[in-house]
């Protein structure tokens, strides 16, 4: 049997036969560059340490953008090291900055770049866990498929392996994916748990308990649900996670039919999920990337020799204020482009909301007896619009005093109390005192709420409200949804009244 051959350094061979037929100069010019280019690759290994190392600092300070760029100048080192373990780290690293800015594309892009590299430095174990993270990004881009196929891979390399935690979370991973699909398997998603608890031995998580609690009410076990989301909203430990909790509350509480504490669950999940910024995280870290490759370009332009870089100079410096001349001039025409478009959009929007107002006053003129017309021509604010209108329509200058007096009118209805108070007298008069009912009984709502309620029982398109009170037409229309279902989930007498003049 031959004896197993040691690994020969590439120079080794080179080295014996100049020890037999060189002189020993030679010999020491060989020993010298091999030490040269150990030592070169020693100090590029360092930079990739170093630029790998900051780039994790700052992911961990929630740096994005600033970590991306350290991970890219990693990348071009390790890429010109022929590194495949390093180049496997920071893939799996710019897959992470992805999923924390929710861009779940590029997650996966980056996990597959990770899990070749990985391949190719001999490193199964990384490999592995890059796939189950893989998984979660097609999970989480709602891919179930291609998320079920990864699962089931990783589950058997985790068991053959001896990975506990690894197959702990993957069977917590399955167990979420099987209350998703179309027709959620409880029973899969509540014997998966167990073993991660029970055979395992591995604690469950916020969102595990949450996910167990979903299941036992899909599978009619109400009192095992009751329990496993109080648990679940006990041992969340971040506003994300008590979100995720306050989630699977809802989902059971709609079930049950309770319906007023399942809004009040909805409405907390939706509060921070509003808090989050998605898209301008993502746009922030992939302009980053780019920035940083357009400038790796130029700084290996900047390597030519000095007669081709004193020309490359000119140029640039030529195209610079080319450039920059077109792009302040094109700067210029977009910023006055946007500036008309916003006053046109201004225009058209308090044009509109004169017309909504001067036509409710015009009709409720014709259909309210004397008495009630007196009390609405009282209301100041109002009846000065309506007087504009007839003044100036059909001349040029109509336009612009509408403009003038509905801002009047909805600066008045926005900061005057006065104002406000005028609008609730018109309501109680004309429609059977219906804001004193309304705070007699329900005395717990908020002043928000029971102002908003005015302004919707007046009439007022949503439009108006939100420009009444500086809010986004989402959030308005929100907020009269959230008020609709306390109104209706009360004890109030006379909540059919009080819907039916917000619906109306």
């Amino acid at each position: 049997m031959n004896a197993p051959q040691k690994e020969i350094h590439p120079f080794a061979d080179a080295i014996h036969s100049f020890c037999i037929f060189a002189d020993m100069k030679r010999i020491m010019t060989y020993i010298l560059l091999i030490a040269v280019m150990t030592g070169c690759s020693a100090g590029r290994t360092a930079k990739i340490e170093k630029a790998i190392t900051e780039g994790d600092s700052l992911f961990a300070a929630k740096r994005y953008t600033e970590a991306m760029i350290e991970y890219s100048e990693a990348e071009r080192l390790a890429s010109a090291n022929d590194d495949h373990f390093a180049l496997g780290r920071i893939y799996r690293a710019m897959a992470h900055i992805s999923n924390a800015t929710y861009g779940y594309a590029d997650e996966i892009g980056y996990l597959r770049l990770a899990s070749d590299e990985f391949g190719k430095a001999g490193k199964p174990y990384n490999s592995t866990h890059v796939e189950f993270e893989k998984g979660l990004a097609y999970y989480n881009s709602q891919d179930y498929a291609s998320a079920e196929k990864v699962y089931r891979d990783v589950l058997y390399k985790a068991h053959e392996s001896a990975d506990t935690l690894l197959e702990a979370q993957c069977l917590s991973a399955y167990a979420a994916l099987s209350l998703e699909v179309n027709r959620p398997d409880p029973s899969l998603a509540i014997d998966m748990l167990s073993r991660v608890a029970n055979e395992l031995k591995c604690p469950l998580t916020s969102a595990d308990r949450g996910m167990l609690a979903y299941a036992y009410s899909l599978a009619g076990m109400h009192e095992e649900a009751d329990e496993w989301v109080r648990k679940a909203l006990q041992t969340a430990a971040t506003p994300a996670e008590t979100a995720q909790a306050r989630f699977r509350e809802y989902q059971i509480r709609s079930r049950s039919g309770a319906d007023a504490a399942a809004l009040d669950a909805l409405e907390e999940v939706m509060d921070y999920s509003n808090s989050v910024e998605m898209a301008s995280l993502r746009k922030s870290v992939v302009t980053s990337r780019q920035d940083y490759l357009d400038k790796q370009h130029e700084l290996t332009r900047s390597r030519l020799s000095t007669a081709r870089l004193m020309t490359a100079f000119i140029i640039l410096i030529f195209l610079a204020v080319t450039f920059a001349l077109t792009g302040y001039l094109r700067y210029r025409k977009l910023e006055s482009e946007k500036l008309l478009a916003e006053e046109k959009s201004e225009t058209e929007k308090y044009m509109t909301i004169a017309e909504e107002l001067q036509t409710k006053l015009r009709s409720a003129t014709k259909r309210l007896p004397s008495e009630k017309h007196t009390a609405i021509a009282k209301y100041d604010l109002l009846e000065r619009l309506c007087e504009q209108y007839y003044i100036y329509e059909g001349t040029d200058n109509l336009q612009g005093r509408i403009l003038k007096e509905v801002k009047s009118v909805i600066d008045g209805l926005r900061v005057d109390p006065k104002a406000l108070k005028g609008l609730e007298m018109m309501l109680d008069r004309n429609c059977n005192n219906i804001v004193a009912r309304l705070r007699e009984q329900m005395p717990k709502l908020k002043p928000d709420d029971v102002k908003l309620f005015i302004f919707a029982a007046s009439g007022f398109s949503s439009t108006t409200i939100s420009t009444i009170l500086e809010k986004d037409k989402g959030v308005v229309y929100n907020r009269i949804w959230r008020l609709k279902g306390k109104i209706s989930s009360s004890e109030a007498p006379d909540k059919d009244d009080f819907l039916d003049v917000v619906n109306a």
